[in-house]
């Protein structure tokens, strides 16, 4: 690291301890690391950095009230994601999975075409990855052939723009275009509120959680978006 990035990575550091300190309150609860304050900056935990679809991703663990965490498989979490399991969740198993390697995955594979074991997993998460994998309809069918009878998914997508209905994509777009297009420059699609039936497609039943329909006691305490909603499926 040159001298440049390690100050600006000491600046961060030290903004974050000050805002935590300035904000401390009882009004909201970060969820993902247990900080509590006024508010979020910027909708953004001062202290762990988290952001409202984050923090979605704790909510739901209380929201859906899983009876069985035996084995669980996260697919390309965040380092914060990460830690939020790790400290808060019951389990037997949890692997993580991406295509490239870093220090807190542990499985190296390719979620259109698994050399994973079939009904290896009763819980699968996959918060803001589907929209990534041009090929989703093979990461869907793998993800069900690997889970057991009755287990879940949990699963987020951007829907974009906001309130959109209709998923749309077209493989003949350019990826120099995909922003535009997408809303992000890695985005090969715009998911929609219809996202949910190509999963239905394969055999699973959904569950759905809407922010928006949430007590507003609840989204303002724990820093959620109404614009988000998470998809829970169950094969």
């Amino acid at each position: 690291m040159n001298i440049k990035a390690y100050y600006n990575a000491l600046k961060v550091i030290l903004i974050n301890k000050i805002n935590s300190y300035t904000h401390i309150g009882n009004n909201v609860i970060c969820q993902m690391c247990g900080w509590k304050g006024r508010k979020f900056p910027k909708n953004i935990c001062p202290k762990c950095r988290s952001f409202a679809r984050t923090r979605l991703l704790a909510y739901c663990f209380s929201y859906f009230s899983f009876e069985k965490l035996d084995e669980i498989l996260h697919v390309a979490p965040s380092i914060g994601e990460y830690i939020f399991i790790k400290n808060n969740i019951k389990y037997n198993r949890y692997n993580t999975l991406n295509l490239i390697k870093s220090s807190h995955i542990d499985i190296i594979d390719d979620l259109t075409n698994l050399s994973i074991d079939s009904n290896s997993y009763n819980l699968i998460i996959a918060w803001h990855v589907m929209e990534h994998i041009p090929d989703d309809d093979k990461a869907i069918s793998e993800m069900y052939r690997i889970l057991k009878p009755g287990g879940n998914i949990l699963l987020c997508v951007p829907i974009f723009p906001k309130g959109n209905n209709k998923t749309f994509e077209n493989k003949e777009i350019d990826y120099i275009d995909y922003e535009r297009i997408h809303g992000h420059s890695d985005h090969c699609r715009s998911c929609g509120l219809d996202y949910f039936k190509r999963f239905e497609s394969v055999g699973f039943i959904t569950e759905t959680l809407f922010v928006k329909n949430l007590n507003k006691k609840d989204i303002d305490y724990y820093g959620l978006s109404i614009s988000h909603l998470t998809w829970l499926f169950t094969k």
